[in-house]
């Protein structure tokens, strides 16, 4: 995700403190962003020629990139596409509702929410033992710190 937008978003955040929804951005940059795509028949994730000036994405792929730059859902969804659903830890491949999306580097240590990069798919069971072992961390950090 570009930087402007998360300084300039307000940010709709979900119980358990994950970022759900970059909704101002969506329909401020997002909406900008997507009315030059139109004008210079370009899409606006790849640069790819659009087919008419109807739609700013080239393709559905594009579209689910696009709006993961703003909503959790979509940034899911195009991962674990991307990933083949497979964990990226253990190698396993399973069902989408036997898999997570977890930020490579945690939001509490400064990852980015929604940018692919920091994005990967996870089994549970994997996803559980980084948990873990992110937490251990940090209770040894506020320990050692006190």
């Amino acid at each position: 995700m570009r930087s402007s937008i998360a300084s300039t978003a307000s940010v709709r955040v979900g119980p358990h403190g994950r970022i759900l929804a970059l909704s101002s951005a969506w329909f401020t940059d997002g909406a900008r962003r997507r009315a030059d795509a139109r004008r210079s028949g370009r899409c606006v994730e790849c640069g790819a020629e659009l087919a008419s000036h109807r739609s700013p994405y080239c393709s559905r792929r594009c579209q689910w990139k696009f709006h993961g730059h703003y909503f959790w859902d979509s940034a899911r969804s195009y991962t674990m596409l991307r990933d083949r659903y497979r964990c990226r830890v253990c190698g396993a491949k399973k069902r989408a509702r036997e898999l997570d999306v977890d930020h490579i580097v945690e939001i509490a240590r400064g990852g980015a929410a929604l940018e692919y990069s920091n994005l990967q798919t996870i089994c549970r069971e994997c996803h559980r033992q980084k948990t873990l072992a992110f937490l251990r961390d940090r209770a040894a950090g506020a320990a050692t710190a006190a």
